[in-house]
Formats: C-alpha cells, sequence, structure tokens
C-alpha cells in the first residue's frame, strides 16, 4: 500500500500509534476498526509475550487483571489476558487476533517489547503472508539484529527515545540504524533536528518520528524531510497536511 501524500505532493506514510489511542483503548481491536474506517491503513503495535509464549498488544509490563490485579503480562496466560477489561469493555488481544481480522487490509509496524518475542512475531507474520506489510521496530538492538538474522526480508526500523537521544549524538544514532541494515530511523520527534534528519538521509534511511499530534510539529518534521509520522490522531493530522 503507498503512503499518502501532503499538499505538496510527498509521499508521507501516517502510522496511527497503539492502533490510534486518542480515539480508542490503545492496542484495542476496536482502535485498529476505527484507525482502517477512517482512511489509515498502517498501525503501530506494542508486542510482549504471556506466559504461555503467545505474542500479545499491550505496551506496558503490568496490566490490572480480573481477580489477580496489577499483573504482569509476562506471568498470565493469553486466554487470562483475553479477559481483561482494557476500556470501553474492549479486550487484550492476542497479535493472531489482530490478524485473524484484519490480514493484509492492514500495514503493521510491530513494536517488539521483549527480546524473545521477535521470534515468535515472525512466524505469525509468514503464517499470515504479511512479510510486505509489516516492520519490526525495537528500541533494543539485539532485538532488530535477531529479526535480521532470521528474517532479512522483512523490513526493520530502530527506534530512539528521549533518554537514549540525551545520550548519543545523531551520527552514532544513524550509524547503529545503518549497522542493523534498517530501512527505517524513529526517532522521538523532538529529538529530530535538521541535523539529525540530514544524517539519516544521507545514510540512506527513511525517516518516521513519534509521537506527532500537534499540526505545527508535523510541518516541521515534514520539512526535515520525514517519510512518515506516528500519531495518535493520524487522520486529523492527514486531513490538515
Amino acid at each position: 500500500m503507498m503512503p499518502d501524500t501532503d499538499k505538496n505532493g510527498k509521499k508521507i506514510r501516517y502510522v496511527a500509534h497503539r492502533g490510534g489511542m486518542f480515539y480508542r483503548p490503545q492496542n484495542s481491536m476496536a482502535a485498529f476498526e476505527y484507525t482502517l474506517t477512517h482512511g489509515i491503513d498502517w498501525i503501530e503495535c506494542d508486542v510482549r509475550l504471556s506466559s504461555d509464549g503467545i505474542p500479545v498488544l499491550f505496551h506496558d509490563e503490568r496490566v490490572q487483571a480480573p481477580g489477580r490485579g496489577n499483573c504482569e503480562i509476562r506471568e498470565t496466560t493469553a486466554e487470562e489476558l483475553r479477559t481483561v477489561d482494557i476500556g470501553g469493555g474492549q479486550t487484550l488481544p492476542a497479535v493472531s487476533d489482530l490478524l485473524d481480522k484484519f490480514g493484509n487490509k492492514l500495514n503493521y509496524d510491530f513494536d517488539i517489547k521483549v527480546l524473545d518475542g521477535v521470534d515468535k512475531v515472525i512466524e505469525l507474520v509468514r503464517e499470515y503472508g504479511i512479510q510486505e506489510n509489516c516492520m519490526i521496530s525495537s528500541f533494543y538492538a539485539e532485538a532488530l539484529q535477531r529479526s535480521r538474522e532470521i528474517a532479512p526480508e522483512i523490513t526493520r526500523g530502530y527506534l530512539i527515545d528521549r533518554l537514549t537521544g540525551r545520550l548519543v549524538n545523531g551520527k552514532a544514532a544513524v550509524r547503529a540504524a545503518k549497522l542493523l541494515k534498517c530501512k527505517y530511523f524513529l526517532p522521538h520527534f523532538k529529538l529530530l533536528s535538521q541535523d539529525w534528519a540530514e544524517a539519516a538521509l544521507a545514510g540512506g534511511l527513511r525517516i518516521i518520528p513519534w509521537t506527532v499530534n500537534r499540526v505545527e510539529d508535523a510541518q516541521r518534521l515534514i520539512d526535515c524531510g520525514v517519510s512518515g509520522l506516528i500519531s495518535d490522531r493520524p487522520d486529523y493530522l492527514k486531513a490538515l497536511m
């Protein structure tokens, strides 16, 4: 699927952060459905593993589960997690639930939160035949290296948070992304200066910063040469840009 274009004809990929968490509970089936029906076909979602090794969609390490209190995702089975209300009557889904419903109707940015989740996600990507419709992204270089080793055909994106960004300069971060053979460079939007952008573009990387919710920030980033924007409300940005 091709990205959208801005008013100047530049191709821009609008990606729904955590499925589009401004409108619906994050990483929920309702969020993914809302996003797709509002003209956004790229979603970013967070992947962890349940106690029985099933990739599930949740950002935090812990979740409030009925009768269990504040429990770790890693210590709870996938079936138990499917009973957890994550807001608005939505329950916590597995990656397979997402792919069963949407398949190749959506494009996916799987943010890998646990190192041993890489193999599991790639198994599902291949099972559902969505290699051309997804990206494996992570803050962990080890996760991206593992993805490169076992599935070099699947696009990778290197995430940089604000803390890491304060410790390294743009050239070092870009160098790391290139060493991991990433296609995408995914910094927090406040980190992306013109210097960082020029270094990434010169290195052959495409830039998609996160999480961009204001039009003025989006315009500055587009002027820096980004290829896309990860947003809590991507349809809003798409309409205004």
